[in-house]
């Protein structure tokens, strides 16, 4: 398959791998290694300073080498995902965002409405 250019940047894969909800730190690792993506979703809400859990997911995320594509899972409002994502720019230094509002939490459905 051919590179494809996105926002300037020449990725050789086309998928784009989540961050979220795998059993085990070296699972995502393996995951990632095994996919050849060259970029991960990341969840803000993921980064946990206070618990000091971020800082091990984010040096492991860094050390595989790909672009991150920063989300804004768990927002609830156009608001909220508004903000969450004028942080991620700051904080990834990326203008690249995954932009998701959650409409129902059970179906995890998004809000088609407040996402546009």
């Amino acid at each position: 398959m051919s590179d494809f250019t996105v926002a300037g940047t020449t990725l050789s894969s086309r998928l784009l791998l989540g961050t979220s909800h795998y059993p085990s730190p070296q699972i995502l690792s393996d995951a990632v290694a095994s996919s050849g993506t060259n970029v991960l979703t990341v969840g803000l809400r993921r980064m946990q300073p206070e618990s000091g859990g971020g800082n091990s997911f984010w040096q492991r995320v860094q050390a595989m080498k790909c672009h991150i594509l920063p989300n804004t899972a768990g927002c609830h409002t156009a608001e909220e995902a508004i903000t969450l994502a004028q942080m991620a720019r700051e904080i990834f230094g990326t203008a690249w965002i995954k932009l998701e509002v959650i409409g129902d939490d059970y179906t995890l459905q998004p809000d088609t409405h407040a996402t546009l």
